[in-house]
């Protein structure tokens, strides 16, 4: 007896299978095509993302050649044409390798400034952007100008800190403003979070700075102190060198500071 009930469940369970489907079958073939449509297109999108990342750093890296051959204007051209059709990563990039190597430097610092001011570009090449600009502004010696582009970066939390107390305590030191300078320089002393690279030049530059003020009374010897014996002015002398795109964020500011004859 109970086997016929249980037939007749199971009976009465695929009549309502077959209902269900009868009813939502196209939905549920149009969900599934979907699904199916989806996950290829995904696929494809991803896909074409990669080629298109890999063809635009194979653009990069001819430019960046051209550039270490001495070829300036090619290779401003060749970051140009990739900052108007590249990735947005690679377009920030190539704007500011291509401002780098302008021979106009006013039109060079206007172009790195409209990038560090440019809300489509992402906060990091913002900051490389006004890094980069600095160093042309350090060769004018506008100390305002100076302060207003550092001044943002020099803070706990911010990625190119150091760089942007290194590049303030250069620019402070060529104006002889030396309490300033020296500040900076004790702070990237002090800071055992700053480039061990870094805070060897931040001693060769108090140096420098005694040798152009003359030491405190108070003042302690530096690792840079060898300097002093050469007196007189000090030379600030910026080199950018726009091969290196990684000197920024690695802490290495392309720069040499000597003593002048």
């Amino acid at each position: 007896m109970s086997d016929i009930f249980h037939e007749v469940d199971e009976d009465v369970r695929r009549d309502k299978a077959a209902e269900l489907w009868r009813r939502y079958h196209t939905p549920i073939l149009i969900f599934a095509v979907l699904i199916v449509a989806a996950t290829g297109a995904w696929s494809y999108y991803q896909t074409n993302r990669q080629k298109t990342a890999e063809a635009a750093n194979a653009r990069f890296e001819a430019a960046v050649a051209l550039a270490s051959d001495g070829k300036a204007q090619e290779a401003a051209a060749a970051f140009d044409a990739l900052a108007k059709d590249g990735p947005k990563g690679y377009a920030a990039l190539a704007r500011i390798r291509a401002a780098e190597l302008r021979e106009d430097r006013t039109r060079a610092l206007q172009e790195l400034e409209a990038i560090a001011d440019d809300k489509n570009v992402d906060k990091l090449n913002q900051e490389v952007a006004l890094l980069r600009a600095a160093l042309i502004i350090l060769q004018s010696g506008d100390r305002q100008k100076m302060e207003r582009a550092l001044g943002p970066m020099m803070t706990s939390n911010g990625a190119f800190r150091f760089s942007a107390q290194e590049l303030n305590g250069l620019d402070a030191l060529a104006n002889d403003d030396f309490e300033e300078a020296e500040r900076d320089f004790n702070i990237l002393l002090s800071d055992r979070d700053a480039p061990q690279s870094m805070r060897q030049r931040a001693a060769a530059y108090q140096g420098l700075l005694h040798a152009k003020r003359g030491p405190k009374a108070a003042a302690a010897p530096t690792a840079g102190a060898g300097a002093a014996a050469s007196g007189g002015n000090v030379t600030v002398t910026p080199v950018i060198e726009p091969e290196q795109e990684g000197a920024a964020s690695s802490g290495e500011a392309p720069f040499e500071v000597k003593p002048s004859k």
